[in-house]
């Protein structure tokens, strides 16, 4: 019997990664074996959650995301560093995107490899529904924000299916005593990508401005922001740079949170016109 483990962060909005990570634990659990989802939410939790898990009683580990801006999400870069030495510990790697992932799988793999861990295979092909506010002025946006039309309706059966058989097929290529490591994921950032490194998206993107008329303090936003930079003070105050995942916003109740994304909707526009 093989014994997996999937640890993946899904934003609240979408739970795209969330569908894929089960498909694939569905494949993963074929027969006797079996397979167990964590999923990750907060920063601080997880990090306790990381360093008090028992990485042995496992035989296959494996780390999935959403990508944001042609990267993993950074705090769960950060995350990672945590895991403890998995020396050849079989690993993947998996991560949806509304079109292109960038080298979101090899910065990932990057820090794994510091721990020794011993990736056997990655998909960085699922699509996911894109929703942010820089497609603001597309035309199936509702004002506040729009969405990436070819993302809409995904990930579809199809993928859901390919999920599935890509857990699989990792059951086959575990059970390999032969097997090498996965070395060829894709290293080369473009230019915007490049420019949207950590310390670049907290220029590049606009500043949190709270409306302290329309915020009621619920506390949501808060609660939604998976690196813990929102605190109740007693109104919402952000304390720390962040992923700029703008998820505060998109799920504040009260449109309480005001981000003016006029230039990067004007860059994201002239990019996508350029792409066609």
């Amino acid at each position: 019997m093989i014994r997996s483990v999937i640890f993946y962060f899904s934003q609240v909005v979408t739970g795209n990664t969330k569908l894929i990570a089960e498909k694939i634990a569905e494949g993963l659990s074929k027969g006797e074996n079996r397979c167990d989802l964590i999923r990750l939410r907060k920063y601080k939790k997880d990090i306790d959650l990381i360093e008090k898990f028992n990485f042995n009683k496992y035989d296959l580990i494996g780390i999935g995301v959403p990508v944001y801006y042609f990267h993993p999400p950074y705090h769960i870069l950060f995350e990672l560093q945590h895991f403890p030495r998995l020396k050849n510990k079989p690993g993947f790697l998996f991560c949806t995107s509304g079109g292109n992932p960038g080298s979101t799988l090899n910065q990932m793999k990057e820090v794994l490899n510091k721990k020794e861990m011993k990736i056997i295979d990655g998909r960085d092909k699922w699509i996911g529904w894109d929703i942010h506010q820089m497609y603001a002025n597309q035309s199936n946006s509702n004002g506040h924000y729009g969405w990436l039309k070819s993302s809409f309706g995904h990930p579809n059966e199809n993928e859901l299916n390919l999920a599935r058989t890509f857990g699989q097929s990792l059951l086959k290529r575990c059970l390999d005593q032969d097997l090498e490591e996965k070395t060829d994921f894709w290293k080369k950032d473009n230019e915007t990508a490049k420019i949207w490194s950590w310390e670049g998206i907290q220029e590049w993107f606009p500043e949190f401005t709270l409306n302290e008329e329309k915020c009621d303090k619920c506390g949501l936003c808060a609660q939604v922001c998976p690196w813990d930079a929102i605190i109740l003070d007693p109104y919402p105050k952000w304390i720390k740079d962040c992923d700029r995942c703008y998820i505060c916003d998109l799920k504040c109740p009260k449109n309480a949170i005001d981000c003016d994304f006029t230039s990067q909707i004007e860059y994201l526009e002239n990019l996508m016109e350029k792409s066609k």
